[in-house]
């Protein structure tokens, strides 16, 4: 995976070479984020938790696709109800919470322009992410927890971003994004991967 981002960063960098505008702006936006569990006896995607992104961006422009890398930061998560039994079959032992993990996330996403509105496009595609957790936060049944990126996940996440937006007037930018994390995050024998839903907004600064 780091040698991938090497590569990836080596071309963004070859492509400032050759790219027909080099525009730079600011993005934001909610997150929906859940994750993908598999413990052994259950498999499942948890409840939605609302969070943010917020950070920077670079469009590398040619005719046809633009590169976007960027740098933001970015909240996933989830609500999980976790049930575990008991001595006593009627009363199993019922965990209620939620987590917040909180990254500094570097994508380079690749996007095909269709030329289909009036000073601006419509465009899609996607690209690697590569995130490092700073913090977490969250509760297990009323009780508030809070401290390093350690309890709750492991370092690093990564995954594949897959995109939808468009670009109005060439200066303002509305994005749908969905995030499919590859990483397991846990370290305790089962799979544990991040799954987030974006809606951002953006300026590009000429």
């Amino acid at each position: 995976m780091r040698k991938s981002y090497l590569i990836l960063i080596l071309l963004c960098s070859t492509a400032f070479t050759f790219a027909q505008t080099i525009n730079y702006g600011i993005k934001a936006g909610l997150n929906l984020s859940n994750q993908y569990i598999d413990n052994g006896y259950s498999a499942g995607d948890g409840k939605n938790v609302i969070g943010f992104n917020a950070g920077v961006i670079v469009a590398i422009d040619f005719s046809k696709f633009f590169i976007e890398p960027g740098l933001f930061y970015t909240t996933k998560g989830e609500k999980f109800v976790i049930i575990v039994p008991s001595a006593n079959p009627k009363t199993p032992i019922v965990y209620n919470g939620s987590k917040r993990l909180n990254y500094i996330e570097l994508p380079v996403n690749v996007l095909y322009k269709l030329k289909l509105l009036p000073g601006g496009d419509i465009h899609l595609g996607g690209g690697p992410y590569i995130g490092y957790g700073v913090s977490e936060n969250g509760s297990v049944n009323g009780e508030s927890i809070s401290g390093p990126f350690n309890k709750f996940a492991h370092n690093p996440d990564y995954g594949v971003n897959f995109i939808v937006g468009a670009k109005l007037m060439n200066k303002f930018i509305v994005d749908i994004n969905y995030g499919l994390g590859l990483a397991n995050l846990s370290g305790e024998g089962e799979t544990q991967e991040n799954r987030v839903l974006s809606f951002s907004v953006g300026y590009l600064f000429r």
